[in-house]
């Protein structure tokens, strides 16, 4: 990662901080209750689901939830939910 999209990716991260009102997505609790505030992907950001649909999509603004610990960030994997994964992949290939 160049230092270019490096800092495009952290200005994407604290965007997407602040338009959920520094909120955790699943609980709702600060997304500093816990410690370090997370992007959850919802469709895992795993080599095989990389080659499967791109980073664009693995990497695009709705497919990152702010959580405020690991277990909320589990619950937002939808990786076994084959219907949710179609719909949100359609959803970012329309905006792309």
């Amino acid at each position: 990662m160049t230092s270019r999209q490096s800092l495009e990716a952290s200005e994407q991260r604290e965007q997407i901080f602040r338009d959920a009102d520094y909120r955790c997505e699943v609980c709702g609790k600060s997304i500093y209750t816990y410690g370090t505030p997370q992007l959850a992907h919802r469709i895992a950001q795993t080599k095989p689901n990389i080659k499967r649909y791109n980073l664009a999509i693995i990497h695009n603004r709705l497919n990152l939830a702010p959580v405020c610990s690991l277990k909320c960030n589990d619950k937002c994997n939808i990786g076994n939910r084959p219907e949710q994964v179609k719909e949100l992949v359609e959803k970012i290939n329309e905006v792309l």
